[in-house]
């Protein structure tokens, strides 16, 4: 989980990711460098997380 100030910076890559209108909690957002999703999890404060698949 990370808090950053509303940017939203890849786990893996450390590129910013867009942000595309306006977010809701659960949203899934895909890295444009690495492909990488971060699932939004709270809006106020800004904390997101990568998205891991249960296997």
């Amino acid at each position: 989980m990370n808090e950053n100030n509303n940017k939203i910076i890849c786990p893996d890559c450390k590129s910013e990711i867009k942000k595309t209108g306006k977010m809701e909690v659960g949203d899934i957002l895909e890295c444009s460098e690495c492909g990488t999703e971060v699932e939004i999890l709270s809006l106020k404060p800004l904390k997101y997380g990568e998205l891991v698949e249960e296997k």
